[in-house]
Parts: structure tokens; sequence; C-alpha cells
């Protein structure tokens, strides 16, 4: 089904092929290349999906969800990072990540993941 997906990172060819892949998918893809862009496109905006990475410059991607969640209170959140860890999952769990991919990325598992998102109408 159809989803609305926000992909936020600050490496712009993962965020472009992430973008392709969704999008050859049949979802509406936004990018956004930092947390300040990200806040910026949600005024007015409604999202399915948030696709985060964890660290960029300025604001994190947890800290990203913690100032996006009174906004736009529907989205689902997933964040991704290359350095995980159980700090990391304990706080994004608490600021309501429904899930966290380790990059590299494993393509098929998030579009599993992406596939169970609820879309809403």
């Amino acid at each position: 089904m159809f989803k609305r997906i926000l992909i936020v990172d600050d490496n712009l060819d993962l965020a472009d092929n992430l973008a392709e892949l969704l999008a050859d998918e049949g979802h509406s893809i936004t990018t956004a290349a930092s947390g300040e862009d990200a806040l910026g496109i949600s005024t007015g905006s409604t999202f399915d999906l948030v696709l985060s990475d964890v660290w960029m410059p300025g604001i994190s991607g947890v800290e990203l969800v913690l100032r996006l969640r009174p906004r736009v209170p529907e989205p689902v959140f997933f964040l991704m990072t290359a350095c995980p860890s159980e700090t990391l999952r304990r706080e994004a769990t608490s600021a309501g990540v429904a899930a966290i991919f380790d990059k590299p990325l494993d393509l098929a598992a998030l579009l599993l993941r992406v596939a169970r998102v609820p879309a809403l109408l």
C-alpha cells in the first residue's frame, strides 16, 4: 500500500538511493539532508513513516523524533545507524522509534518493515 515517507540523512547518496528504491515500490518520498530541514518540511505535511539517520550534524535522529512527535504524531519512526549500541536502542525505544536498522542496510528487511507500516488515510 502507498505510503508517504520522509527520509532524513546527511549522506545524500544514501538518501537518494533509498528514495529511488522506495519510490519504485510505489511510495511517495520526500528527502531532507538534516534534522533541521526535516523539521521545516514537516510543517503542514503528513507522513506515514519517517526514516532517519541517527548521527547527523545538528540534531540527532533521536532528537528529531522527540521534536517531530508533538508536531506530527501519526508517523512511524525508523532510525538507521552505522554505530549501533544498547544505549542508542534504549533511547530510541523510549522516544517511540519502531525499528533501528544497522548500516550497511539490509534492504530486504527494510522493505518488509516498510510494508507493515499502516498508511494514514
